[in-house]
């Protein structure tokens, strides 16, 4: 699509998409300027969501495959080649899906969409026992009924609410589980997807708002995973028309490697830049801009062919889309350059361009055997780990090295001391290969691709991997890579070289879990005396309810509970190594601790007994009484983290909604029922229904933090190992 590039290193692809092109052919001679419409809207997925009615999606459909079958035949007049042309232009960048607009009894408007390959046939059946096959789309049936019947034909339901009496309704469907997004956000409406678009009836207004999605594959069922699991953070709606929302994210970016902006069209400068670009692996040239301004440019036709010219200038040429357009009345030329061939790509006197720090400029001696080594570029093509992290680049700057980091983005800049976790490990090797205090020289290699070493991280292994062009050249680290998400051949890999290396302990933090390093045999030996001669003493509860340790390394707990002086007291587990056993099996003995003071943990135990809040779910922070007496509630909504502006009244609390259901169960929860947990450690989790479940912390002070209907498919790290210690995950 002519749109700005989206570079990725994690295989996660940004898509736009516009869920409501809602414009109606009278008739087929309608074909031609619809379908330039669509793609000049430059979007990657369209869907066609006519009110009442397939026929939409239906024409396009037929008008395709007729002039398929008058293209075999031999029988194309102009017209129609044109047309096909366009057909498979659009198509070959843009998926088209379709769908419909329906009513319910109640009023509340609905968008269904649906797979491109799905049978218009099963949509039609949909529609039709919807009964709303009409052009006012109105149907007899409730809104929960139109959202069943749309997710069990696999499609995506999406709701329009336009009042507060719809507002309801769609609160009530979000709590049974049973809408996938709604088109607009609304301050009294959470925990769902906002999938907006254009809802375009006019052909000029496809694009003029649009989603933008972050997916693992550019298809449709990626995209209804995401709905579907609420992953809100990965959709983004933006209200601008499409072609306006691309030119602003060039102009702004000023110190981009991908992107150039110029005032002029000389064919000699413009060379240099196009060079520099194919080099970098591609990127794009903005025509009539210069330092984030638009300035316009005269003879954008003439612009264009200086392009041509221009390109070809170098050898090899790289491949060269031109387009040209207004916006605020001025003429701009938006050049994509992409390669065509392994680099470098040479100017004709002989020079090799590149692009440094924002800069078209001359390439170093270094920079040239690099391309020349190279020629996978950026190693796009490369199947990526799905987790750890990479040192891209590194640059001095006033005696600083500042580093680009790339994990689940690309960050530039990074230096040591801003750097932590599992960047802050990468960095460290990265330093100590450059000052060659560590060596490469112990990799397990199969073909290209080679296992460095494996440690274990926070309780689960962990591998650097390496990758080396067809040279031989070293050309990407991947540190700390988690085997889940990798491909078949990394996996392989592993499988074969990981029994045979030692495996360490590293200490860093991992994005998804708090880690903590494996507590010394010692942690305790200094306190043992002091507490042992009173253990007798101590009167400890008996377990209630189920109970297992949580382990962390070397490290467990097992509970945590509070003595006559309600002052907490822990159970701990300590796992030391013995001698291996006669078939050279590693053998531990595990030592109990228990009742063990708050004063008594060093850092490394109070690390393994936090964990990171779930990202889903409520929690009432607080309960305050006002001046009537009665009882208030303020909550934090784990999902974006926000606190309650206001104390609410439970009169003042929706019927039926999530902040409803947390504040009747923190009433209930004043005195917790152990014997209703399931306790894995600290963590534990009660009332498990078929979509939620409610989670506990019990935090070193003692202290219970609960978190209400937190959405069991959206569980990650320890809560979701907390749901699998009792094989009760969610489907």
């Amino acid at each position: 699509m002519n749109l700005p590039l989206h570079p990725n290193s994690r295989g996660s692809i940004v898509l736009r998409i516009d869920p409501y092109v809602r414009y109606h052919q009278q008739d087929d001679s309608e074909q031609l300027e619809l379908l330039k419409a669509a793609a000049n809207a430059a979007l990657d997925m369209i869907a066609m969501t006519d009110l009442g009615t397939l026929k939409g999606f239906e024409s396009l459909q037929r008008d395709l495959e007729k002039l398929v079958l008058l293209e075999k035949a031999g029988i194309l007049n102009s017209q129609d080649q044109l047309r096909l042309a366009l057909h498979r232009e659009l198509r070959a960048r843009t998926m088209i899906l379709p769908g419909f607009s329906v009513v319910s009894n109640e009023s509340l408007l609905f968008s269904a969409i649906f797979a491109a390959d799905t049978a218009t046939t099963s949509i039609i059946t949909v529609l039709q026992h919807l009964g709303g096959e009409s052009p006012s789309g109105q149907s007899q049936m409730p809104a929960s009924a139109i959202c069943a019947l749309i997710h069990a034909a696999g499609g995506i339901a999406i709701a329009h609410p336009n009042d507060d009496s719809q507002i309801d309704i769609v609160q009530s469907l979000i709590t049974a589980g049973q809408l996938h997004a709604i088109d607009h956000k609304h301050p009294a409406i959470d925990e769902i997807c906002i999938l907006g678009g254009s809802g375009a009836t006019t052909l000029d207004a496809i694009g003029a708002a649009f989603s933008e999605i972050t997916l693992a594959t550019p298809t449709f069922a990626a995209l209804r995973d995401v709905v579907l699991a609420h992953e809100c953070t990965a959709i983004s709606f933006i209200n601008t028309p499409i072609r306006r929302w691309a030119i602003d994210q060039l102009l702004q970016a000023n110190n981009d490697n991908h992107i150039v902006q110029l005032a002029d069209a000389k064919s000699s400068h413009l060379a240099s830049h196009i060079a520099a670009l194919a080099n970098a692996g591609g990127g794009v040239v903005l025509l009539g801009s210069e330092q984030g301004q638009i300035i316009g440019i005269k003879q954008p036709d003439k612009a264009m062919g200086a392009v041509t010219n221009a390109a070809e200038l170098l050898s090899p040429s790289p491949k060269i889309n031109c387009e040209s357009f207004q916006i605020d009345s001025e003429d701009l030329v938006r050049v994509e350059v992409r390669p065509s061939d392994q680099p470098p790509y040479v100017l004709s006197d002989g020079r090799i361009m590149v692009r440094r720090d924002g800069q078209t400029v001359a390439a170093t001696p270094l920079e040239i055997r690099q391309l020349c080594q190279n020629p996978g570029g950026d190693g796009s093509d490369l199947d990526l780990p799905r987790s750890g992290v990479s040192v891209v680049s590194a640059q001095r700057r006033a005696g600083i090295w500042h580093y680009e980091v790339r994990d689940l983005r690309t960050t530039a800049g990074v230096t040591r001391d801003r750097a932590q976790g599992l960047w802050s490990y990468a960095i460290e090797q990265h330093e100590k290969l450059r000052d060659g205090s560590e060596s490469l020289d112990t990799i397990n290699w199969t073909n290209q691709i080679g296992l460095w070493r494996t440690y274990v991280q926070g309780g689960r292994p962990k591998y650097d991997l390496v990758h080396r062009d067809s040279s031989g050249v070293i050309d990407h680290i991947f540190y700390g890579v988690s085997d889940w998400g990798l491909g078949i051949q990394w996996q392989q890999l592993i499988n074969t070289y990981a029994p045979q290396l030692p495996v360490d302990t590293v200490t860093f933090d991992d994005e998804n879990l708090a880690a903590t390093s494996a507590p010394a045999a010692t942690s305790f030996a200094a306190h043992t005396s002091a507490y042992a001669p009173n253990m007798p003493a101590l009167q400890f509860p008996p377990f209630q309810g189920d109970r297992k340790p949580r382990w962390r390394g070397r490290g467990a707990i097992t509970r945590i509970w509070r003595d006559e002086e309600n002052k907490p007291r822990f159970d701990l587990l300590l796992k030391n190594k013995t001698d291996d056993d006669a078939d050279g099996i590693e053998a531990f003995e595990i030592q109990e601790y228990h009742g063990v003071t708050r004063d008594q943990l060093n850092q490394a135990w109070l690390d393994l007994i936090q964990v990171k809040k779930p990202r889903t779910g409520i929690e009432v922070v607080e309960t305050v009484q006002d001046d009537q007496s009665e009882r208030r509630f303020i909550f934090r909504n784990l999902r974006n983290d926000e606190v309650s502006p206001h104390p609410w009244r439970m009169n003042d609390i929706e019927e039926g909604s999530i902040r409803q259901y947390a504040a009747r169960m923190h009433l209930a929860d004043q005195i917790i029922n152990e014997e209703t947990i399931r306790w894995w450690g600290n963590i534990g989790y009660t009332r498990p229904m078929r979509r939620q479940v409610d989670l506990i912390f019990r935090d070193e002070e003692g202290v219970d933090h609960i978190f209400y209907a937190a959405r069991r498919d959206e569980l990650i790290g320890e809560w979701h190992d907390l749901m699998a210690e009792y094989e009760d995950v969610a489907e």
